[in-house]
């Protein structure tokens, strides 16, 4: 059993000390809930206003403070700096603050080109005798980075995000079918809306595909979701999809897998 908690938090864009101060308020409100992992969802605490992102250097060792803190292992969607470049990161910290994994997005939306470097690397952190294969928000469109997590092992899929507003139903669509074609767990973790309006509709999603429990709208909230290795067992034999596959057919068209 892995037991998640899943924060869909309003962000208020470039408000970098009082998103802290509301994020370790519920932090230590959820701390008690008898919980393997704390989730907070992408850039919450500078958030799209790049000249705070810019200037805000303590990201990382705020929320390794806060584990260490609370006692709790925590997630979240941060922006990272390394050797003068900016990353949209998601990061997993165990209770005594230590990093145990740092991805960086891969696929950049919009004006996130502007400020961030995209990511190039994928890989699985072992978390409680699980491992999770982190992607972010755009990410979910691309099968292309989910599936390679799940053939190296992922048992559960978490995309912290900043949907948009207007694409609650594809949202969870995507999600749905991440779960379906790799049978894995997907957890989709969206902001509530704020300043900015967001979709919300924060979820667990199962891997049959079925949505396990949702938030029904964009208003802040809280998810306590319990998963299961079985469910996994049990849906790679129900939906045998992997002996189906006829790779000697696609590759007669790989010629057009990447063309626009």
């Amino acid at each position: 059993m892995l037991r998640l908690g899943l924060v869909q938090l309003s962000v208020t864009e470039g408000e970098t000390g009082e998103n802290m101060r509301r994020i370790k308020a519920l932090a230590e409100k959820y701390a008690a809930e008898d919980i393997d992992l704390l989730c907070f969802p992408e850039l919450c605490l500078s958030g799209y206003d790049f000249a705070e992102a810019e200037a805000s250097k303590e990201e990382e060792s705020f929320f390794s403070g806060l584990a260490k803190e609370c006692g709790i292992p925590v997630l979240a969607g941060i922006k990272t700096e390394h050797e003068g470049k900016c990353y949209d990161a998601a990061c997993i910290w165990d209770e005594t603050g230590k990093l145990l994994g740092e991805y960086k997005k891969i696929h950049l939306w919009d004006k996130e080109t502007e400020f961030f470097t995209g990511g190039d690397e994928l890989f699985v952190i072992p978390f409680k005798k699980w491992k999770i294969g982190l992607l972010i928000c755009a990410d979910l469109r691309f099968f292309e980075v989910s599936t390679p997590l799940k053939n190296m092992g992922a048992d559960i899929l978490i995309y912290p995000s900043a949907w948009a507003c207007g694409y609650l139903e594809l949202f969870h669509l995507c999600g749905r079918m991440r779960s379906a074609e790799n049978r894995v767990y997907t957890v989709l973790l969206n902001r509530a809306s704020g300043d900015v309006k967001y979709c919300g509709g924060t979820a667990a999603i199962g891997p049959d595909g079925g949505i396990l429990c949702a938030l029904p709208d964009d208003r802040e909230g809280f998810l306590k979701v319990q998963i299961n290795k079985a469910q996994i067992v049990k849906a790679r034999e129900s939906l045998a999809w992997e002996s189906m596959k006829l790779p000697r057919v696609y590759e007669q068209y790989e010629q057009y897998r990447f063309a626009k």
